[in-house]
């Protein structure tokens, strides 16, 4: 069976499950390692990395989740499979809580296991593909770019030093460009000199350094490096003989080279000899100070390209100079006229036949560029470089002549036109993604970018053309993968919401427990008065026999009130633990909600010795919410509050006394519950609204009546704060905006 191509983290307390686990785990996995417990298992983690973990809960040292808690605070997408004889509710909802993939409990079948493993394995390799493809797309792309870049910053050099000459202007400006187009860290020039007994030596003369690089223009050991020393030896040998020297400072020998180039923060390097009237005059180097760098063969090209144009232009100067020379001694020089003027023909035949040469180099770039070029006059197709008749899958001549719209798929016939109008104009994006029909009869997604140039006086357009039909069929699978990743999250969502209607049901009937003795005494009471009502009445019949209608008719109706009280009792709190599914936000009274909780728990807060404090606005208080959820909220703060004072009780002897508060003002309803208990700890306070924390034992609390109390009061647009002193207090304040429409101001 051939193994699956990722790493798993196998952490197991038990030495017998682990020893079988850990070994049919590595005949299906390529990659397996185990831990003993939870923090073994996360310093494996940290080192290792691996695509999966398998944990179990409850181990020695540090359990399961504790560990999960703290791999997910380093990689919040890491996958995990629990492995758990533990099925109390209580660990699978903190499971879910830390967006584990899986939970199976022990003893756990073989298949299933390997089903799970195999189908995470699915999704994980799934990411790696769409990784690799976008980082195979990215390096194109940054291919792309610099070949782009390079052959731009040749053209520029080439017109600066045709324009402007070889002077320091020019020449920094050309470094720089360089420097950019190549993302290099340094680009400077060395010139060959000699001293006054005629012994060579190299100099630095000309520098462009990228920001936050070191300047080496003014370095004293560059400024007299002799031809004869260690460190220029071989640099001497190599470009006399029209060589170049380039490549990683650290694959150099230990020496006086190594040493030099490492001074200067050098990683990698690229120097091309400059040679005029075929003498080696110096060099032009590119330094990369940050990244190790292989050079590129475009690159390679276009610094051959670029030193034979420096040549040039300094060729040219030099001519310059002595024609200037020439001026000045003119007179005293009329017999050598003819041999200067001879000698400037020869020479400027030789500054053609560079230029030539240079020319030559151009069109070496231009047929083998990795991008398509075409040049297009009046929408016709002149000139194609071989690259383009690759991608057309046509020769040259089946191409020249030919519109170029002719290559373009009918449905895009419209969308071509626009843009090429619109270039031709300046005034839309150089850049357009078309499909074309190839010679092969097959449709090509490419990327035609255009410039608008002038050839032979006539307007033209350079087009440089790519072949992106992968990108596009990538950028599709991707799209594809967001729409299924979409549904997926959809239906998360919905058993999430589901999840959370469990919890909040869950707690009211919590509340409802608690609640029993206060609403069996709240019944009770009108039982009371119904059983002694039939009491007197059946006293008076059997005393005298008559019974007057009056009376009975009296009684009566004192015995339906009761019976219609017990009945509002019972049927609120029936709606009250109903599971709302579908909860609408309506006009509501706070002043009633409040009420209303206060009702159902004051009776048992009195019997167990607590003063209630109530002050509470008379006018009604309206606010968009529902008025079960907030009796809720209310009834959840108050149980809180006598847990608080329970506890504190326990060790200390004082009034128990619950607050409970209800204002407003133009804008809000303000609404707060204080107890004089046990307090908060500070340590505590920013995570009291986190589910699942509580500070109670697991028999008294699951730590989500806060949790579900702060969404509810969010879900009305309000706000639930907390300010408490240990020992001292605790008072959760809550803000609801008023409902401002004098319809429901009732």
């Amino acid at each position: 069976m051939k193994k699956l191509p990722i790493s798993i983290l196998y952490v197991e307390n038990d030495a017998s499950l682990r020893k079988i686990y850990s070994k049919l785990l590595e005949n299906v996995i390529k990659k397996v390692w185990v831990a003993t417990n939870g923090v073994e298992g996360l310093e494996s983690y940290k080192k290792h990395r691996p695509d999966l973990i398998l944990t179990d809960i409850k181990m020695e040292v540090m359990n399961g989740l504790e560990m999960i808690s703290r791999i997910k605070k380093i990689d919040k997408n890491a996958r995990v499979i629990i492995l758990s004889a533990f099925s109390e509710p209580g660990y699978f909802l903190r499971a879910i809580s830390y967006g584990v993939k899986g939970y199976l409990l022990k003893p756990i079948d073989s298949e299933v296991l390997l089903k799970q493993i195999e189908s995470q394995a699915n999704d994980i390799l799934l990411d790696f593909k769409v990784k690799q493809e976008e980082q195979k797309r990215w390096e194109a792309e940054k291919a792309k770019e610099r070949s782009e870049a390079i052959l731009q910053a040749l053209a520029f050099a080439t017109r600066v030093f045709f324009t402007e000459g070889f002077e320091s202007d020019s020449v920094f400006k050309v470094l720089e460009r360089i420097g950019k187009s190549t993302h290099s860290s340094r680009v400077y020039i060395f010139q060959n000199f000699k001293d006054d007994d005629g012994k060579p030596f190299v100099s630095q003369i000309y520098e462009w350094v990228k920001s936050g690089v070191k300047i080496e223009i003014d370095n004293p050991e560059l400024k007299q490096i002799y031809f004869d020393e260690p460190a220029l030896q071989r640099w001497v040998k190599t470009m006399s003989e029209n060589g170049y020297i380039h490549g990683l400072i650290k694959d150099l020998k230990e020496g006086a080279e190594k040493e030099i180039l490492e001074s200067q923060n050098i990683i990698s390097i690229l120097a091309m000899p400059i040679f005029v009237e075929d003498q080696w005059w110096g060099f032009i180097g590119l330094d990369d100070c940050i990244n190790e760098r292989i050079w590129s063969e475009n690159e390679i090209k276009a610094m051959e390209t670029l030193a034979a144009n420096l040549g040039a232009a300094i060729y040219r100067k030099q001519v310059e100079t002595e024609l200037i020379e020439l001026n000045f001694h003119l007179e005293k020089r009329v017999t050598e006229r003819t041999k200067a003027l001879e000698k400037e023909i020869s020479q400027r035949k030789l500054a053609q036949l560079k230029l030539k040469e240079s020319e030559e180099k151009y069109r070496l770039i231009y047929e083998h560029a990795n991008n398509g070029i075409l040049l297009v006059i009046k929408k016709k197709i002149v000139l194609v470089n071989p690259e383009a008749s690759s991608i057309f899958k046509l020769k040259p001549f089946d191409l020249i002549g030919k519109p170029l719209s002719n290559f373009i798929i009918k449905e895009n016939h419209d969308i071509f036109n626009e843009y090429f109008d619109g270039i031709n104009q300046r005034h839309v994006e150089n850049s357009i993604d078309i499909r074309i029909i190839n010679g092969e009869g097959l449709l090509r997604w490419v990327e035609m970018k255009t410039n608008v140039i002038l050839w032979d006086g006539n307007e033209a357009n350079l087009i440089f053309v790519s072949d992106i039909t992968n990108r596009k069929i990538a950028e599709e699978k991707i799209k594809i993968l967001n729409k299924e990743l979409e549904s997926k999250v959809e239906k998360e969502v919905k058993k999430v919401q589901l999840q959370q209607q469990l919890l909040v049901q869950k707690s009211k009937l919590e509340s409802i427990g608690e609640l029993s003795a206060g609403l069996a005494h709240e019944i009770n009471q009108p039982l009371g008065g119904i059983s002694m009502g039939m009491e007197n009445m059946l006293f008076r019949i059997e005393e005298d026999g008559k019974v007057n209608k009056d009376y009975l008719k009296e009684k009566i109706s004192l015995l339906f009130k009761d019976i219609e009280r017990i009945n509002k009792i019972i049927q609120h709190v029936r709606i009250f633990s109903r599971d709302q599914q579908n909860v609408k936000l309506e006009p509501v009274n706070a002043v009633v909600a409040i009420q209303n909780a206060l009702s159902m728990m004051s009776v048992q807060l009195q019997n167990h010795g607590f003063k209630l404090d109530v002050e509470l606005v008379k006018h009604p208080v309206i606010i968009k919410g529902n008025l079960y959820r907030i009796e809720q909220v209310i009834l959840n703060l108050l149980s809180n509050a006598k847990y608080a004072i329970d506890e504190k009780a326990k060790s200390h002897n004082f009034e128990k006394i619950i607050s409970v508060k209800c204002s407003k003002n133009n804008e809000l309803c303000f609404i707060s519950v204080r107890d004089n208990g046990t307090g908060i700890p500070q340590n505590y306070i920013n995570n009291i609204f986190d589910p699942f924390f509580t500070t109670k034992n697991e028999e008294k609390g699951t730590g989500l009546g806060l949790s579900i109390s702060y969404g509810i009061v969010k879900e009305m647009e309000g706000e639930i704060k907390v300010i408490s002193q240990a020992n001292k207090f605790t008072e959760f304040k809550i803000s609801i905006p008023l409902i401002k429409d004098e319809a429901f101001m009732i």
